[in-house]
Formats: C-alpha cells, structure tokens, sequence
C-alpha cells in the first residue's frame, strides 16, 4: 500500500492562519497580502502610511478576509511588538510573517552620509530582525509553530550598476539572519525561517530606475527571461514558504528573479 498524497490544493490553503505583513501598504507588499488572503489567510497590516494601509486593508477586507491595519515603523521595537500584539488581540494566533517594509537609498557610496546608510540598515535588516522577534516570541509561549519569509532582494546575491550600498548590504545580511534564527528556532521551537529574493519587479522602490529608459532596458537585457517580473509572479514562492507545502524547507534563500543572479 502506498503512502496517502496531499491534495496540492490543501497544502498551500491558510485557512484559519493569521498573516502579518509588513510594508503592506504599497508595492510587491499589496501583492504579498492579496496571496496570503486569497489562500484563506487573516491579514495584520503593518506600514508607515496609515492612510494607504486602509485602502489595501479595504481591497482585502472585500476578499472575504478578516483585516486588521496598524500604522508600524519597523525600525521601533515598540512598534513591532505592538503589530503582534494587536493582531493577536483581533484576529487570534499569528502564524505566517512576511518580513517585507524596506526601504532604499540610490547614491553613490562616497557621497552617502553615514545617516544615509543607518537609516536603510535601520529598516531592511534591524527592523526585520525585530519583526521576526516580536512574531517568534508570540509563537514560542503560544506553544504552536510557524513560518517568517524574509524579504530580502537579487542585489543580495548578484551586483548591480545601480549605487545602493546600504540596500545590498542590509538585504545580504537579512540573509544571513535568516540562517541563524532557522537553525534556532525551526528545530526547537517548529518555526520556519526562509528568505524570498525577488529580481526586478515594478514597484515604488523600482520606479525610479525604471524610469530611465536606458537603465530599464539595462536591466532587462541583463535578465535571462528578458523582462521585468509581475508581481503575480511572486505568488507561487510565498506561498511555498509560507504553507504547509514548504513544510520542510528552512534557511533556505528562493531566488525570483527571471535568471538575473545567473550572471
């Protein structure tokens, strides 16, 4: 007798999950939430723009989703702490982060003020290690597991001709954190840890380099598949990291980027 196979379908479902999403309010940060919700998660709201935050919390209140949107500044403990505890007030035990609210600075590195840099490491890679704190803790004295999927981005994996210092730095460090809080909670403590690295993806933080006809063209040239990606096309990998179909798979880094790390 052979052994039973989970139906694909069940394996991605987040029925009954709830899902923080940082930087929720715009970019790939919507699309993140939209996946989650549409695979029958509750969604927790987390960004600077509260106004903007209502507005997604509105698309995906309209999925039939339970929402919850709180104005959060990742780079603040209490801010972090406080998302968690919020959603777990209103919408019941956390299971899913998306490590996503980042921000960039696009200068060249002899002209970028040592503010300029902390202020990117302050969000990216800081402000996720507290999120992944806060979310942990909550899971570790609810006594159930879960699963973090760091956003972090290609520029951790592969150069750019694009001067951005501080964001390389903070997405190759997020990187290595995803590694040790794998190896430390996924094991002991049944929570997941992996990373997402999306290549180039129209968005806010990409817009002004797409922007400039001949760095978009730039940087489709130098992408294997020849295009930009579709934020959709982020759906099938979060889900993956995020569901019991990535249910053995830990400190793991997943590369969406069209074959732009090839290089």
């Amino acid at each position: 007798m052979t052994d039973q196979v989970a139906a694909p379908a069940r394996l991605f479902d987040l029925s009954g999950k709830v899902a923080i999403v940082t930087g929720g309010s715009s970019g790939l940060g919507i699309q993140f939430a939209r996946t989650l919700a549409a695979a029958g998660a509750d969604i927790a709201l987390g960004a600077r723009r509260a106004e903007q935050l209502q507005v997604v919390a509105e698309e995906i209140r309209a999925l039939g989703r339970r929402v919850l949107a709180v104005r959060t500044d990742v780079s603040s403990r209490a801010d972090c702490d406080d998302l968690v505890a919020q959603a777990v007030a209103e919408l019941g035990d956390v299971h899913v982060l998306v490590n996503n609210a980042g921000t960039s600075r696009t200068v060249p590195a002899h002209r970028e003020g040592p503010e300029d840099f902390t202020a990117v490491i302050d969000v990216n890679l800081i402000g996720a290690h507290q999120m992944a704190l806060a979310f942990a803790r909550h899971c570790i004295a609810a006594g159930h597991g879960g699963s973090i999927v760091n956003i972090s981005s290609v520029l951790a994996l592969s150069g750019t001709t694009t001067p951005q210092a501080g964001y390389a730095a903070s997405k190759a460090g997020l990187l290595g954190l995803t590694r040790d809080l794998a190896m430390q909670w996924s094991g002991r403590k049944g929570i997941r840890v992996n990373a997402l690295a999306p290549g180039y993806f129209a968005s806010e933080l990409t817009q002004p380099l797409l922007a400039d006809p001949a760095q978009a063209a730039a940087l489709t040239d130098r992408t294997a598949l020849g295009r930009l990606g579709n934020p959709e096309e982020l759906a099938g990998a979060l889900l993956l990291l995020a569901s019991d179909a990535g249910s053995y798979i830990t400190g793991a880094t997943l590369a969406v980027d069209g074959g732009w790390s090839l290089h």
